[in-house]
């Protein structure tokens, strides 16, 4: 959730720092702050707000050394405030840090550390670790070490970056349960939340492993073990995103950037990996055999947000082609319950980041129970990507915007090859391979055409802009389509959106119905078209207003509704990736007429890293 940077080099660090705080703005913050050596000592500045507030209070003779650390805050411990905007100060004003992520036993430690004379100044849990490393500071005279042995009292979830007065030149990062990347450059390095701090500097990066505290310097970087001090194996990699890629490229938000990208990313998701003409899907980073997927008697799909709507999806497609059952959970749920799992069940997390803690947390205990899992992930060197037993990569590109858009079709669409391939080894045949292989392979034309009426449902969105509650409703493949359409309408336009499956409507949703209260259906020309219909008929007969999703051959359904939008025709189990794009349209041209904050709406961030 909060973005961390720091830099050591020898160019100048408050650009690169205040630079980097501003391409970590999406993953959602209330405040920001920064420290950078000066010539005496550490100089701070730390505001409630947006960067540009930090930005303008930073005075014109603001040290210009070559190392600091900058942050961005939201809120867990402690509201809001200049006063608790990262970084902290220990006692002496001599230690400096930055965190992301929860100590769960800050209360223990602050009772301790007050014991000792400790002085605190905040109502962040944050505070406690400088406090604590000035603590071992006193019998340490390294800073590695001291913070090294911080992090042994401390339970819970970090990053973190720490500098200190008497140990100019070096920074020490630590992770655990939180994202941390080290980036290496040419006499200089780095320490950030996420890559896309790092694109314009490097794209040279190593990936820490949670238990592993790092020491940067100008001409070096190490990365040894909390626990033990063992050296760490660090491998470097090749970030295959440019800066440009994380850039608007002329668009007014991120989130239509991204919106139009889809029909590139759904090429990109598939390239190299089907044979249409064979209809054959080839992935290769499952890491099963032939022979155990032959075995699968079950699929448990665990995420969170859209990637839990991308699952149901998921859910459904892969029931209806191979016949076999699934399960779908919400990850913060399915940790704390009894975790019951065959030894045929094929377990999957999703997850955009490769960084959300409750996926995290569901993973590491399906793995503690000795199952394997398999990981949806569009970031390599994430948790997920790195601590799943193998899985597929949806190679979306980096998506910024909050409001997930070109990931979630990316997780469908690799969905899609995985129900090919498992489909293909078991009774499904060649025909209805390459009946949906060819399919899959026109999507990219067809959102195409679907972006192209971009303004005529801009159009449509100028109706609906003064409403304040929707009804989203879809069946069979686009019910969860109708969730993940009124997720999007709450996340970036603040309308409140209820998303149900059409046949629940006489079971209590339509008692809301009235004049002020408007109805969206999904409702394409499928196996339950006339099932739909018979709900939509429903809500007019109660002079609801209806805005509708269909096919562009229909046309009746135009006739029976307020508003309609036409979507090309395609087999029942593709219509997700094309349904889903007008609801992404319609949510972020409301979003602009309401004068919202789309790409940073309130109260959310990209990353969900805390539990």
């Amino acid at each position: 959730m909060c973005g961390i940077v720091a830099y050591v080099g020898e160019k100048k660090a408050t650009p690169i720092l205040i630079d980097g705080l501003k391409r970590l703005e999406y993953r959602g913050y209330d405040s920001a702050g920064i420290a950078v050596f000066g010539k005496e000592k550490i100089e701070c500045e730390k505001k409630k707000g947006r960067i540009r507030v930090l930005e303008d209070s930073l005075s014109v003779d603001y040290p210009e050394g070559n190392a600091g650390i900058a942050h961005t805050r939201w809120a867990t411990h402690g509201a809001p405030s200049d006063l608790n905007a990262h970084p902290h100060w220990d006692c002496n004003k001599k230690i400096l840090i930055v965190h992301n992520g929860i100590i769960e036993n800050y209360i223990d430690l602050r009772k301790k550390l007050k014991k000792a004379g400790h002085a605190f100044n905040t109502e962040t849990d944050t505070e406690i670790l400088a406090h604590l490393i000035e603590e071992h500071l006193k019998n340490e005279k390294s800073l590695f070490e001291a913070v090294r042995k911080a992090l042994n009292e401390v339970h819970g979830t970090y990053g973190i970056a720490v500098m200190s007065e008497e140990h100019p030149g070096e920074i020490i990062g630590a992770k655990n349960g939180s994202p941390l990347i080290i980036g290496i450059g040419d006499d200089e390095h780095f320490i950030a939340s996420d890559v896309s701090a790092l694109l314009p500097y490097t794209r040279r990066v190593v990936y820490p492993r949670d238990g592993e505290i790092i020491r940067i310097t100008k001409d070096a970087f190490e990365v040894r073990s909390i626990k033990s001090k063992e050296e760490a194996t660090s491998k470097v990699e090749k970030v295959e995103w440019s800066s440009d890629m994380a850039t608007k490229k002329g668009y007014p938000h991120f989130m239509l950037k991204e919106i139009f990208e889809q029909p590139l990313v759904i090429r990109n998701a598939i390239a190299g990996r089907i044979i249409p003409e064979e209809g054959l899907a080839h992935l290769g980073g499952l890491n099963y055999t032939v022979k155990e997927l032959l075995q699968v008697d079950r699929i448990m799909i665990c995420a969170m947000g859209t990637a839990y709507y991308a699952g149901l999806v998921g859910k459904y497609m892969i029931e209806e082609l191979l016949g076999i059952p699934v399960d779908i959970e919400n990850a913060s749920e399915f940790r704390y319950k009894r975790i019951i799992l065959g030894k045929n069940t094929m377990s999957f997390v999703i997850s955009q980041s490769g960084e959300t803690a409750d996926t995290i947390a569901a993973l590491r205990e399906i793995k503690r129970k000795g199952h394997r899992v398999l990981g949806v992930s569009n970031v390599a060197g994430s948790t997920i990507a790195r601590d799943t037993d193998g899985g597929i990569f949806v190679h979306a590109g980096p998506e910024i915007g909050v409001a997930s858009t070109k990931a979630f079709v990316a997780q469908i669409a690799v969905l899609v090859l995985f129900a090919v391939k498992m489909g293909r080894h078991r009774d499904m045949t060649v025909e209805q391979g390459k009946e949906i292989t060819e399919a899959l392979v026109k999507i990219p034309a067809q959102i195409e055409s679907i972006l192209e009426k971009s303004d005529e449902i801009k159009k449509i969105a100028e109706k609906y802009k003064d409403v304040e509650d929707f009804l989203y409703m879809g069946r069979k493949f686009n019910f969860p389509i109708a969730l993940e359409g009124a997720l999007k309408l709450k996340e970036i336009s603040y309308i409140h959106a209820e998303g149900y499956p059409a046949g629940e409507m006489k079971h209590g949703p339509i008692a809301l119905i009235d004049k002020t209260f408007p109805a969206l259906f999904v409702a394409p020309k499928d196996s339950v078209y006339d099932k739909t219909i018979n709900n939509i008929q429903e809500i007019k007969a109660r002079e609801g207003d209806v805005l509708a999703i269909g096919s562009e051959s229909d046309t009746e359904l135009p006739k029976m509704v307020e508003d309609f939008i036409a979507v090309p025709e395609t087999i029942e189990v593709l219509e997700p990736l094309l349904t889903v794009i007008p609801l992404q349209l319609l949510s972020y041209h409301l979003a602009v007429l309401r004068e919202c904050d789309v790409d940073k709406p309130r109260n959310l961030a990209k990353s969900v890293t805390v539990e």
